[in-house]
Formats: structure tokens, sequence, C-alpha cells
């Protein structure tokens, strides 16, 4: 089931209704300069605690990065060295089977094909001349 949708007025409404708090709450401050004094000393205190908060929170996640990464090198380093020496060791069995296998099978069917398309061209002269 869909959730219901407020029309765009309810919006426009809810926006005019939060301005016009803003506003009592501005005019509230100005006519009482006491209340606005105090209210700006304790807002201050609010900012410094979440300041000293959140530069708290922030130190305690470098150093949780700084562990992470250490994690990595020592975690990750070996196993990319491993699948490094099996590429090597791969590459190498690629190359070997190359030049030891492949290329001899491939000269030698070369080959074979030539001498077998020699002899056919051979037999085919030799039956026009006896025909």
């Amino acid at each position: 089931m869909r959730p219901r949708r407020w029309p765009p007025i309810s919006w426009i409404l809810l926006g005019a209704a939060a301005l016009a708090l803003v506003v009592a709450f501005l005019v509230f401050l100005y006519m009482h300069p006491a209340t606005a004094a105090v209210l700006r000393d304790v807002l201050i205190i609010a900012l410094a605690l979440q300041l000293i908060l959140l530069t708290t929170v922030a130190i305690f996640l470098v150093y949780r990065l700084i562990l992470l990464v250490d994690w990595f090198q020592q975690e990750i380093q070996p196993i990319l060295q491993r699948a490094r020496e099996t590429v090597d060791t791969v590459h190498g069995t690629s190359v070997f089977l190359g030049r030891r296998l492949a290329r001899p099978t491939i000269e030698a069917a070369s080959v074979a094909a030539g001498v077998t398309q020699a002899l056919r061209t051979l037999i085919r002269l030799l039956r026009g001349r006896l025909m």
C-alpha cells in the first residue's frame, strides 16, 4: 500500500507556520534582551560541547582508520604476494609450453600439410599424364 501524499498546499502552509514561529521567536528575543543573552550563552556552550564531541569522534575514527590500514597491510600483502607468485608460475609454464610443445607441434603440422599438398599436386599431375 502506497503512503498517502500531502498536497502541495499543505507544505506551503507548514512552511508559512514555521516561518511565523521563527519570526515570533525573534521578536520575543528582541523584546527581552536579557533572555536573548542567556539563550546566546547557552547556545555557545552547547556548540562548544558539540565541537569537543565531534573532535573526539574524528580522532577516534582516524585511529580506527590507521588500524584498518595496518590490518590491510598485514593481511592483504601476503595474499597479493602469493597471487603474484602464482601469476609468475603460470606465465613461466605458458612460455615453456609455447616454446617446447606448441611451436614444434605447429611446425610439424605445417610441414605435414605442405607434404600432403605436394603429394596431391604430384598425384594430379601424374594422373593427367597417364590419362
